[in-house]
């Protein structure tokens, strides 16, 4: 069977998938800003981050398989980027069920943490020809999974219509938002850099 390289793919899902939750988050706080009930408005990307989540679950656990260059690349690579389908999964499966955020918020501190521990370990290890994207891509993710704690406390408020009020609610929700649309753009930006060279073909 012969190996294909999708982890261009996975880069845009992953940077789509950012997007799309970043949207999510904004739209609810302008709502909650107003004291506007917004479970709605939340739920209407259940749909499209659920299926990025399942895209991002499948083809990490057979990356972690299929992976055939030498080295520990699939597990920098898949080890974080399955365990991202399932936070985005569990997001999206807690906002449909209107369910209590926190615990999602939780796994995505752990996930974050580890994220920016794999983001370390691979740069000082020089793992990829370009060690500080991989810096950047895996400190902006995992500071937002570490961001996403808190979050969650006000995610909960705005499903339930209550109005956010000042203090550090505003300035949490702009650092949030910036890390991740940065980390998103920057996956988008890696991803599109690598198409001329996955598209081309021997003569």
């Amino acid at each position: 069977m012969v190996f294909v390289d999708i982890l261009t793919s996975q880069l845009f899902v992953l940077g789509f998938a950012g997007l799309v939750i970043s949207y999510l988050v904004l739209r609810g706080y302008m709502s909650s800003r107003r004291g506007t009930r917004n479970s709605n408005d939340l739920k209407s990307g259940v749909a499209p981050i659920a299926l990025l989540g399942l895209y991002m679950f499948i083809s990490g656990i057979w990356g972690q398989f299929a992976w055939p260059l030498p080295g520990s690349y699939n597990i920098l690579f898949y080890d974080l980027y399955t365990l991202a389908g399932l936070l985005v999964i569990s997001f999206a499966w807690s906002l449909y069920n209107d369910g209590d955020l926190r615990s999602t918020g939780v796994f995505g501190l752990l996930l974050g943490l580890v994220t920016i521990y794999y983001g370390y370990v691979g740069y000082s290890l020089n793992m990829t020809q370009s060690p500080i994207a991989l810096l950047g891509l895996y400190f902006l993710f995992g500071i937002a999974g570490v961001l996403g704690c808190p979050l969650t406390l006000l995610l909960n408020n705005m499903r339930a219509g209550i109005k956010s009020k000042g203090g550090v609610w505003p300035a949490l929700v702009a650092v949030f938002l910036i890390v991740l649309v940065l980390g998103s753009l920057l996956s988008i930006f890696i991803a599109g850099s690598a198409i001329p060279v996955h598209l081309a073909t021997p003569p």
